[in-house]
């Protein structure tokens, strides 16, 4: 983004928000002092075809043909998708607002579809009696026993990146007394820049990781991030956490079909297939942005935090790290337990 805020200046009237000067604003001058600012041009944003991008997997698979009525299918992948970009489908604006080369390092992380581990297994059986199969059955044996085809298929896979952002306006306010800092202008507060280079159009950025926390809550409930292990940046700074560093709740699947065949080599065959069969919760990544939590009059208002003070849950608001809502799909994988009936022709 160019364009960017270059200065700061804290306005005259203590009750007004400051003058925010930008590499292209033409300040207004009173007296060699500045008291206004004309913006002939807003926030510029730009694209750049620079970023790079690695896929390396390991990728293991394991087959028995169909041998006495059971086959089965195996496969693993162990692998890393990293970069600072995945494409031009992430096309986003850097989190520092980088312009040159060196500063793009800053959006190194994982990309946005990395899974670490993907797992898949899958069986059939056919049962053997009835028409055409080792074991020949006919009559009532061929009716309860005959044409029998049960089969299953597991689906696991570790969890999606999250990507975990902070809300953080362009300027804030510092109290000249306590140096504590507010969202809002007063007197005896002065203007500084938040985030370097500003760009409230794209003021969610990502935020600082408390040492020694653990960012995730591990008690069985629906709450998935800890508040506590992030803070709000100190004015001047990007945070520290790195893109998609932290991954999402893991998943898993069982499927299964019964299938029964009514005739020779042209049958009918009558099917019934139910995903998800032990109705296993698989949820999607949980809400991941913290809200701007400084004060705006007071220190003493409630639920607020200073930059570097950790979160809280109340600070954080209710809604942040918790697992409210399942994987979506309709039919297939990620939805709640379904049963569906098929009847077909075979010829």
């Amino acid at each position: 983004m160019t364009n960017q805020i270059t200065q700061v200046v804290t306005n005259p009237n203590p009750a007004n928000a400051a003058i925010v000067i930008r590499q292209f604003s033409i300040p207004v001058l009173t007296n060699g002092a500045i008291t206004g600012v004309q913006n002939p041009f807003a926030e510029i944003d730009y694209k750049t075809s620079g970023g790079h991008d690695s896929y390396n997997a390991l990728q293991l698979g394991l087959s028995r043909r169909s041998a006495n009525g059971l086959s089965m299918n195996l496969q693993y992948t162990l692998s890393k998708s990293y970069g600072n970009t995945s494409g031009s489908n992430e096309a986003l604006t850097a989190g520092n607002l980088a312009r040159n080369l060196a500063d793009f390092d800053y959006d190194n992380g994982y990309n946005n579809f990395d899974v670490r581990h993907t797992f898949n297994f899958s069986l059939l059986y056919q049962v053997p009696y009835g028409r055409g199969r080792s074991k020949d059955a006919s009559g009532v044996a061929d009716v309860l026993l005959g044409g029998w085809d049960i089969g299953g298929i597991y689906n696991a896979r570790s969890g999606l990146p999250i990507n975990l952002l902070i809300t953080r306006p362009d300027i804030l306010y510092r109290d000249t007394t306590t140096g504590a800092y507010f969202n809002n202008p007063s007197a005896g507060r002065v203007a500084v820049i938040n985030t370097p280079g500003g760009g409230n159009s794209r003021n969610v950025r990502r935020p600082d990781l408390v040492t020694g926390v653990d960012p995730f809550i591990n008690d069985g409930g629906l709450l998935f991030l800890n508040p506590a292990a992030f803070a709000t940046p100190l004015p001047g700074t990007f945070g520290n956490l790195e893109r998609n560093s932290l991954h999402g709740p893991n998943f898993n699947q069982v499927d299964m079909v019964i299938s029964k065949h009514f005739g020779g080599a042209r049958n009918f065959e009558f099917r019934t297939e139910i995903f998800n069969l032990f109705n296993t919760a698989n949820f999607s990544n949980p809400n991941a942005t913290l809200p701007n939590a400084l004060p705006t009059a007071a220190l003493t208002e409630a639920n607020k935090v200073q930059p570097g003070q950790p979160f809280s849950t109340a600070s954080a608001t209710s809604a942040f790290g918790a697992l409210t809502s399942t994987v979506g799909r309709t039919v297939g994988l990620g939805t709640a337990r379904q049963i569906q009936f098929a009847f077909r022709v075979n010829f």
